[in-house]
């Protein structure tokens, strides 16, 4: 019996002995071994705007959460408001332009370039073919008369002369005589020089000059009755597209006035002040994520087959001792470098590293970047 209880007693001790060791092996083989050591991050967004100018409100603080879409600068965007307007009243005008092309010339229009045409062609016709034989004998029959009625008042003017040495008739009546004279015989001058213009034509340059206007109101009326040219039509429809194109990207400008969160986030920067003027593309505040906070640590290469996307991770930091925030591989670095020197990890200094980011699972928000953070590879 005595034998029987010291085996039955060796016998629980050894199954004790292997409880606790499958139990070390369990909590052992819990852990990859791998413990490393890293800095909680946070995923930074810049906002600013592609306008830049003058800010006329900050409506944020830093330290504020905010969500998608809320505005967190405005600036002062008058000057793109009127060049709204004078883009507008150019397309206005543009597309008026464009339809009188694409319609035409109203009738009204080509019937006064039709007329316009004709009267030019008979002036042409006419400067052509000279004065008429019935205008140039009716020159010639004027000549007579006014020749005759010259030499009356030369006869005329003759007696007077004689009456005016024996004072027989008065100064004013030998004055009338003589000024009636040469009326007479400049009227007969000037017919002469008429009668000639008549007999010799037109001259050939101002038959040209004729020519040449008349062909200008046939291609004006042409012109009119065939409407605008293709390439008119094209040129005003581009003046528009161009116009309409300058419009959007004025709206795309207006919207930018306003600098919103893209996504939820906590304004962690905030630089700017109510009459600030900022130059366009500069950043005017930075946002950290709450939800994408992630620990980059190094693994080295030797460890590295250990280590795949998706891996379960533990972390800890130094605020939450007893707290671990479960977390997950997202990314494996397909580059080995050298461990920096700001990384303590337990293998040696000079291995080859390989960077992990581990993804944090942080819905209580209680992480902050630019914690100490342990990190275990389960």
């Amino acid at each position: 019996m005595k034998k029987q209880a010291i085996l039955i007693g060796a016998l629980v001790v050894v199954a004790l002995v292997i409880g606790a060791l499958v139990f070390v092996n369990v909590n052992a083989n819990k852990k990859t071994g791998l413990v490393l050591s890293g800095t909680v991050e946070s995923h930074e967004i810049q906002v600013g705007s592609k306008v830049g100018g003058r800010i006329s409100e900050v409506l944020v603080v830093e330290g504020q959460p905010v969500k998608a879409g809320d505005v967190l600068v405005r600036f002062d965007i008058e000057e793109l408001k009127t060049q709204r307007k004078q883009l507008e009243a150019r397309a206005l005008q543009a597309e008026a332009n464009l339809a009188k092309l694409t319609k035409g010339f109203r009738p009204e229009e080509v019937a006064q370039a039709e007329a316009a045409e004709k009267r030019e062609a008979a002036l042409f016709e006419e400067m052509k073919n000279g004065a008429r034989p019935q205008e140039r004998n009716q020159a010639r029959a004027d000549l007579e008369v006014a020749q005759a009625e010259a030499t009356n008042a030369s006869l005329a003017f003759q007696r007077t002369e004689k009456l005016i040495k024996t004072g027989d008739i008065s100064q004013q009546a030998y004055d009338t005589a003589k000024a009636r004279l040469d009326g007479a015989n400049q009227r007969v001058e000037s017919l002469k020089q008429r009668l000639a213009l008549l007999e010799a034509g037109n001259r050939a340059e101002d038959i040209r000059a004729a020519e040449a206007r008349f062909h200008q109101a046939e291609q004006q009326a042409k012109m009119m009755r065939s409407g605008s040219r293709r390439e008119d039509i094209a040129a005003a429809n581009a003046q528009l597209q161009e116009i309409r194109a300058m419009l959007e990207q004025n709206a795309v400008l207006l919207k930018e006035g306003a600098v919103v969160a893209a996504v939820d986030s906590r304004v962690e920067i905030l630089s700017v002040r109510p009459g600030d003027i900022i130059p366009p593309g500069k950043p005017v505040a930075t946002l950290l994520e709450a939800s994408q906070l992630w620990v980059r640590v190094y693994v080295p290469e030797p460890e590295l087959g250990k280590v795949t996307v998706g891996q379960r991770a533990g972390v800890k930091v130094d605020t939450f001792p007893s707290r671990e925030f479960p977390g997950r591989v997202q990314q494996i670095s397909n580059q080995a470098e050298f461990l920096p020197r700001n990384i303590q990890t337990r293998s040696e200094r000079n291995h080859q590293v390989f960077g992990i980011k581990i993804q944090i699972d942080n819905q209580e928000q209680v992480l902050k970047p630019g914690m100490s953070a342990e990190v275990v590879l389960y």
